[in-house]
């Protein structure tokens, strides 16, 4: 599957990614402590990153595809350097508290994050998967870390994933003291296959800890 990623941004096809970030994360996401640290599983080269680390957050995003990490940085003009470690490649910006770690994502590791932004790294993982990820993800947080979630429910008997649907009652038996503090038919912004196989409904859901 890591694979599978890696060559969908060598070949440029990055249907998930928003241009413009995310509204749903400038909606929903709280004033946190200033200089506390935030985890984005996933991140591409979202500039999510930039808004995260405007609002006074040490931003650490984890990708597994190095063009994804350059061109964020390329992209925004931000200066950066590139170090290498055992499992991981970190590149870190000069002038902004941003780094993003690139490799695969069940060998990161670091101390506990106060909060997780994750629009697009649940949904993106196989269904098999999913309870590793979320284990890994704990591991990573601290006890009260703030969470936001955002995941995607359709019928995968009409289309399969990437990404992948996940009821509400599975997530909360993850997450059970998640929240869904806003839900909407994404079926026209979302990704193109939905309507190509017929799906009239892909409801988007936006879930967070408080």
């Amino acid at each position: 599957m890591l694979d599978t990623w890696i060559n969908r941004w060598r070949e440029g096809r990055i249907g998930w990614h928003e241009a413009d970030g995310s509204a749903l994360l400038r909606r929903h996401w709280p004033r946190l402590v200033r200089g506390s640290r935030v985890l984005v599983p996933f991140c591409g080269k979202s500039v999510d990153l930039l808004w995260l680390a405007a609002q006074g957050l040490q931003v650490t995003g984890v990708e597994i595809s190095d063009i994804a990490a350059r061109s964020f940085f390329d992209e925004n003009d931000l200066e950066y350097d590139v170090a290498s470690g055992d499992r991981m490649q970190v590149y870190g910006a000069r002038s902004a508290p941003i780094r993003i770690c690139c490799g695969d994502y069940f060998e990161f590791e670091d101390s506990p994050f106060e909060s997780l932004f994750d629009r697009g790294a649940l949904v993106a993982v196989a269904p098999e998967d999913r309870g590793r990820y979320i284990a890994k993800t704990n591991a990573l947080l601290s006890d009260d870390a703030f969470r936001l979630v955002i995941t995607l429910t359709y019928d995968q008997t009409v289309v399969a994933g990437p990404p992948w649907s996940i009821s509400d009652e599975e997530l909360l038996d993850h997450w059970s003291d998640l929240t869904c503090v806003q839900s909407r038919n994404d079926i026209d912004t979302g990704s193109p296959k939905f309507k190509a196989a017929g799906l009239g409904e892909v409801t988007e859901s936006v879930w967070t800890s408080v």
